[in-house]
C-alpha cells in the first residue's frame, strides 16, 4: 500500500516539475523570437537560454510552430484580458475605444516580449500553423472591431480601413518610439482624438 503512494508521488512530483520547466521555455522562446526573429531563432537556442539541452525542449514543445504558438496563446490572452478589464467600466463608445487603443499601446511598448512576438511575428511566417495564429489574432481583434462598428461616425465611413489605420499607426510606435519623448498614453490618445476630431482647418 505504501509502495503505490510512494510511486503515485514520485509521479506527481516529476509532474510538477515537468510543468515547472515549460514557463521558463515559452519566456525564453519569446524573448528570442522578439529579439532575435522567429526564423533565426532555432529550438537549441531556446534550450541554450535557460540551460536546457534541445532533446528536453522537444519533450514539452514537439517542434518550434508548436512553441510559436504557445507564446502566441499567452500573448494574446494576456492583452485580451488587460484590455476587456480597461474598458469594462466605460460606457461612451469614443471613451471606450480610447481606453482600449491606450491599453494597446502601453501593452506594446512595455518592452514585452510576448507582445513583441504577436505584433512582429505575423502568421504567414510560420505556414504549417497560420490558421492558428490567424485565428488568436482575429480573436483579439474582434474586440476592437466591436469597439469601433459602435462609433456615431458619419454616413460612408469605411470602419474596417479606420481600424486598421488605427492598429497600423499604433503598431508601428514600436519602430519609432522613444521613451521619454511622449507617453504611450498621450500617443494613443492623440491617435484618437485625430479620427474623433479631424485635424483640417
Amino acid at each position: 500500500m505504501s509502495g503505490k503512494s510512494t510511486s503515485s508521488s514520485k509521479t506527481t512530483t516529476k509532474a510538477r516539475r515537468s510543468h515547472n520547466r515549460v514557463q521558463p521555455l515559452l519566456d525564453a522562446a519569446a524573448k528570442l523570437f522578439a529579439t532575435k526573429g522567429y526564423k533565426e531563432t532555432t529550438m537549441r537556442d531556446i534550450g541554450s537560454e535557460i540551460g536546457m539541452l534541445p532533446g528536453s525542449v522537444y519533450y514539452h514543445f514537439k517542434s518550434k510552430q508548436e512553441l510559436l504558438l504557445a507564446v502566441y496563446e499567452q500573448a494574446v490572452t494576456g492583452i485580451k484580458t488587460r484590455l476587456l478589464a480597461a474598458i469594462a467600466d466605460e460606457q461612451d463608445p469614443w471613451r471606450k475605444l480610447e481606453v482600449a487603443v491606450v491599453t494597446h499601446t502601453e501593452t506594446i511598448l512595455d518592452q514585452n516580449d510576448y507582445a513583441h512576438v504577436m505584433i512582429g511575428v505575423l502568421p504567414d511566417k510560420a505556414p504549417e500553423i497560420q490558421q492558428e495564429l490567424t485565428a488568436l489574432r482575429d480573436g483579439y481583434e474582434a474586440i476592437l472591431i466591436e469597439l469601433i462598428d459602435e462609433l456615431p461616425v458619419r454616413k460612408g465611413i469605411d470602419r474596417k480601413l479606420l481600424r486598421l489605420m488605427l492598429l497600423g499607426a499604433i503598431n508601428s510606435t514600436q519602430i519609432w518610439y522613444q521613451e521619454g519623448t511622449i507617453s504611450p498614453e498621450e500617443i494613443a490618445r492623440t491617435f484618437v482624438g485625430y479620427i474623433k476630431d479631424p485635424v483640417a482647418k
